[in-house]
């Protein structure tokens, strides 16, 4: 298994709609323990794109 197939995401949305959407996203390991979570305004595909960037910083601190 390699290390992008070890995190995944996970979006939820939490309230409002369109622009004023409030999204709640978690990176979840292998085993399906959180490893981090935050939130993100707007639209889905601009949460789904901070939740991405989340998960790429932690593949590069954990290869180092």
């Amino acid at each position: 298994m390699t290390q992008d197939n070890a995190l995944s995401i996970k979006l939820r949305l939490k309230g409002g709609s369109g622009p004023n959407a409030n999204w709640h996203w978690e990176i979840h390991d292998a085993s399906g323990k959180i490893v981090k979570t935050g939130s993100a305004v707007g639209p889905e595909h601009k949460a789904f794109a901070t939740a991405r960037i989340a998960k790429e910083k932690l593949e590069q601190s954990s290869s180092r």
